[in-house]
């Protein structure tokens, strides 16, 4: 019995080492032929070159000098196989900020756009940590036979979005095979750090958008879906039943390009691929919509607060809704989703131009223009006048191809006739509507938006058949660097103001603050904002409502984007340590400008009495003994400040 048991032991131990020789030499299985830790060199390369004849390798790890930041930088290193036709597949990862071209043995394998955002799905679970791992790149099998060789082989990156960041490392850059047995004697070090968060449901809507694994580019849009997850009960979750729309998607803004954090436009198309007008999320409806990623900005809110001012102010401004975005089953973050700028009945409400059919050089209805990196140049101040720049600006509505020359002739000469009248200072109210140019330099000034006047700034025309044209400015648009934001151009300081702050500001607001008229009429729109809409009180309470609406998503969304507490951000000039020092940094701003303002507009001279109204209206110590002597006396609030301001004017 004993000598049956041992020849079954020793079977069993056949079986098992042939097993184990098997699983050792033919099975199939993961190994790194370059690990994170080894320093590949590199050096520079013109944009356009593609082949790679170096002879100034470098090995350690650089800042990327401005001499080369229009160039490409070029990683290399070399592996070795010893048998490359057991290589099955592979996979090279590196940083997720590269755009990068991937050659073996100086054959291109493919071209990896950094904007592909890919999936960080795990079970019900979306995985947080924006770079918790580098970009994977999949190397199949069929390109691998055709270029890898026994013995040395030669691995290439070009990154060509240097401009992108200031410095990199010469390592964590790993390449890995999986290759049937150990004969190419790969490292098993494979390691997969996990992280600690995950996104499964939000108090915020979510917006789940599906680009089938294209990168999402500058332009063109190109056709991706959207579902939008928004319940009544206090969670969405994340693979609850939505509404689902075909949309374009593209990436939007200039400076905001640069961030890690994109911004994007999309448009709403039904199923014969017709742009359709809807409303989302109880919005009005709109073919044209934004998704604003707030990176820079580390409250989030600045957007959003200044047009929630704005319309309080009795003004159009475009509405929000804060959302938490998904791309390709990957967390983005918070979003402001926003409506575009257009005319049309529930947006700016103007008639539309409609130009005569039976007469090209007729129209009737309004225009919007937009000041920015525009095409078309303005003629005032002329040569002879340093102080200001001509603006540049362009038809914003309707679109271009829709305007033909002579309409657009016309549109150019309204604008001449208005800037001349203005200049010359010759009946300007003819020209421009004094209400809105007042409310636009204020919303502008108190948020100090060093943008404010020659970037994305909108004024219309109601109708381009009126013999004189007058022109009304808004609506407001890309408020994201004001409050205190940006450490250039003095937007940091609570003092000062942005009209007079450079030569690219329009000529428009040194000629209307030293006519008489406007100065009167700012000083009294301004004085009854200071009652209303731009109240220390609604503005506190404005940001508390819009900072509560982010404050469940702001964790995770400092997860993905973890700018917080960073020493060296650019442009921002205050590095709040937590999501509640941002808040309290924006109101502590705005505190002190309004004290500027109040004094500068109110009480520049001789501190009158609509100075201490503001100030008795603003101070919680002074309300409460006001509260008191009128409640003492009998008398109404507004009536009992009126009283105590004009003593105090009396008494200075």
């Amino acid at each position: 019995m004993i000598q049956k048991s041992k020849k079954y032991l020793l079977l069993l131990l056949l079986i098992g080492l042939s097993f184990g020789g098997y699983l050792y030499f033919f099975s199939s299985q993961w190994g790194v032929s370059i690990p994170k830790e080894h320093l590949w060199r590199h050096s520079f390369l013109p944009a356009e070159t593609t082949a790679i004849n170096i002879d100034n390798w470098i090995k350690s790890a650089r800042i990327v000098p401005e001499k080369h930041r229009d160039q490409s930088l070029v990683f290399q290193t070399t592996f070795k196989l010893t048998d490359c036709s057991k290589i099955i597949a592979g996979e090279l990862q590196y940083n997720y900020k590269y755009a990068a071209k991937v050659l073996i043995n100086n054959v291109a394998y493919g071209d990896i756009d950094r904007n592909l955002i890919t999936s960080a799905l795990e079970k019900n679970e979306i995985r947080v940590a924006e770079y918790w791992r580098p970009r994977s790149v999949k190397l199949n099998a069929e390109f691998l036979q055709k270029v890898l060789k026994d013995g040395e082989n030669t691995i290439s990156l070009i990154i060509y979005n240097t401009q992108d960041f200031k410095e990199f490392k010469s390592s964590n850059k790993q390449l890995s095979f999986l290759s049937k047995g150990r004969t190419n004697k790969l490292e098993s070090n494979l390691k997969i750090v996990r992280p600690s968060s995950y996104f499964s449901e939000s108090t915020l809507s979510i917006f789940k958008i599906n680009t089938n694994s294209l990168s999402v580019p500058d332009e063109p849009k190109i056709n991706s879906s959207l579902k939008i997850i928004h319940r009544d009960s206090p969670l969405n979750q994340l693979f609850d039943e939505g509404e689902s729309y075909r949309i374009k998607i593209e990436r939007r803004g200039n400076t905001s390009q640069t961030f890690s954090k994109k911004s994007y436009s999309f448009k709403l198309y039904d199923a014969k691929n017709n742009s359709v007008s809807k409303s989302l999320l109880h919005l009005p409806k709109s073919k044209k919509w934004v998704l604003y990623g707030p990176y820079a900005d580390k409250s989030l809110i600045r957007n959003a607060l200044t047009y929630a001012l704005y319309r309080k102010m009795g003004n159009y401004a475009p509405r929000t809704r804060f959302v938490d975005l998904v791309i390709n089953n990957n967390y983005q973050g918070i979003y402001v989703l926003t409506e575009k700028i257009q005319i049309s009945p529930q947006h700016l409400s103007i008639h539309p131009l409609q130009i005569d059919a039976n007469d090209s050089s007729k129209a009737t209805g309004g225009y919007l223009l937009e000041i920015d990196r525009s095409e078309w140049k303005g003629l005032y101040p002329p040569a002879n006048d340093t102080s200001a720049i001509p603006i540049s600006y362009m038809v914003k509505a309707p679109k271009k191809k829709a305007i033909n020359s002579e309409i657009a002739k016309r549109i150019q000469s309204q604008f001449n006739a208005f800037e001349k009248h203005l200049y010359e200072n010759d009946r300007i109210y003819n020209y421009l509507d004094l209400n809105s140019f007042i409310d636009y330099l204020l919303i502008t000034e108190f948020t100090k938006n060093i943008d404010g006047y020659c970037l994305s700034t909108y004024l219309y025309n109601k109708d381009i058949s009126q013999k004189t044209p007058k022109f009304y400015l808004g609506p407001i648009w890309d408020y994201n660097f004001s409050f205190g934001l940006t450490d250039y151009r003095e937007g940091f300081n609570p003092e000062g103001y942005v009209y007079n702050s450079s030569q690219y500001i329009p000529f428009w607001w040194k000629k209307l603050l030293n006519d008489k008229t406007f100065k009167v009429a700012l000083e009294k729109r301004y004085f009854e904002l200071r009652k209303t809409a731009l109240s220390n009180q609604n503005i506190t309470n404005t940001i508390d409502s819009l900072a509560s609406i982010c404050n469940p998503s702001t964790e995770l969304n400092f997860k993905k984007w973890p700018v917080l507490g960073a020493t060296d951000f650019w442009p921002n000039y205050y590095f709040g340590k937590t999501y509640d020092d941002e808040i309290n940094y924006l109101k502590k701003w705005i505190a002190k400008r309004l004290t500027f303002l109040d004094n500068d507009i109110l009480g520049k001279t001789k501190k009158g009495v609509r100075y201490y109204e503001i100030s008795i209206r603003n101070n919680k110590k002074w309300m409460k003994d006001v509260e008191a002597k009128g409640k003492e006396r009998n008398v109404a609030i507004d009536e009992m400040i009126s009283i105590d301001a004009k003593y105090m004017a009396k008494k200075q």
